[in-house]
């Protein structure tokens, strides 16, 4: 094996562990600055950030003639931002939850998840599909937009939010916190991503496994930097906030830009319907009953779909 391949896999989790970092601190400190939710911007600009790995890889493999990894990206990271980011999120500190706009936005990725499991068993992912995907995305983000704008709005009277220890305090560092956070998060990704293909090449994967698995996971390492550190620092609303954002982002934008751009659109591997979009919607079901019954995910839930995750990856072995 190449040592240079285990070097760069090393330096992207070192990349993404301090963007992940900055970013968390960051997105909060703008929260608080603007007197906007924390959950609001963690839907938003952590999300949006955390997603970008899965943007560039499947958009590339969509361009390049293998928009099967592309999708296979999309449901293999949302599989492991519910089972792997939110299990080991809730091991470390337990996600409350959050109230306020979550069940809305649970409700949003519970539509679009239903949606793309439809047109994988239906119709398939074309151009169209893919053009509607992106047209969706819009009318879910104007809500969002609306809450932030509200919020602010609100709160101009009300004293600042007491300030949270390790924040940077004037915008300038913000803004700095924020960009270098975006930044070394995609670019942490993409070494990961290319060092893990290239492993898997030498050791003879299928291809269609590593983009359920390897690549699946990689892209999916920001959110959950990202997720570890928000539980960390105990902002759990970041935490679930950048779980459904990122959901979300992944199947309407992600989706929506290789299907789009992929010359003959994606075919839909002959195993997903039977295992993977089982999985993917499963997920989804699970964060949005947590949303609406209040209900934390603790420890013992986080041991159990950090385990679900393991059991998922070996039939994915298994099966291919």
């Amino acid at each position: 094996m190449n040592p240079l391949n285990i070097v760069t896999l090393l330096g992207g989790f070192i990349y993404l562990l301090l963007g992940a970092d900055l970013l968390v601190r960051g997105a909060v400190a703008l929260a608080r600055r603007a007197r906007v939710p924390p959950i609001v911007v963690a839907l938003t600009v952590v999300a949006l950030g955390t997603s970008l790995p899965e943007m560039v890889v499947s958009l590339q493999a969509a361009v390049i003639g293998y928009p099967g990894i592309a999708l296979g990206n999309v449901v293999g990271s949302n599989i492991a931002n519910v089972l792997l980011v939110g299990g080991v999120a809730g091991i470390i500190f337990p996600l409350a939850h959050p109230g306020g706009s979550i069940r809305r936005d649970t409700v949003m990725m519970m539509g679009a998840t239903l949606t793309f499991v439809f047109f994988c068993l239906v119709q398939g992912i074309n151009r169209v599909t893919g053009i509607a995907f992106l047209v969706g995305l819009v009318v879910v983000m104007i809500p969002t937009v609306k809450d932030a704008m509200k919020a602010h709005y609100e709160s101009e009277g009300m004293a600042p939010m007491e300030r949270v220890l390790g924040l940077p305090a004037h915008r300038p560092v913000i803004f700095v916190f924020l960009l270098v956070g975006l930044l070394w998060l995609p670019l942490g990704a993409r070494m990961v991503v290319n060092a893990a293909v290239a492993i898997a090449v030498e050791v003879g994967m299928p291809e269609a496994v590593v983009g359920l698995t390897i690549i699946a996971f990689s892209t999916s390492l920001p959110e959950l930097a990202t997720t570890v550190v928000a539980a960390r620092r105990k902002e759990t609303q970041v935490a679930i906030g950048t779980l459904v954002g990122s959901n979300i982002f992944n199947i309407l934008a992600i989706t929506g830009v290789a299907a789009t751009v992929a010359p003959s659109g994606i075919a839909v591997p002959r195993l997903f319907p039977y295992l993977d979009l089982p999985v993917m919607l499963g997920a989804a079901i699970f964060i949005t009953l947590l949303a609406w019954t209040g209900r934390n995910l603790g420890r013992k839930a986080g041991i159990v779909l950090s385990g679900g995750y393991l059991v998922y990856i070996g039939a994915v072995f298994l099966l291919s």
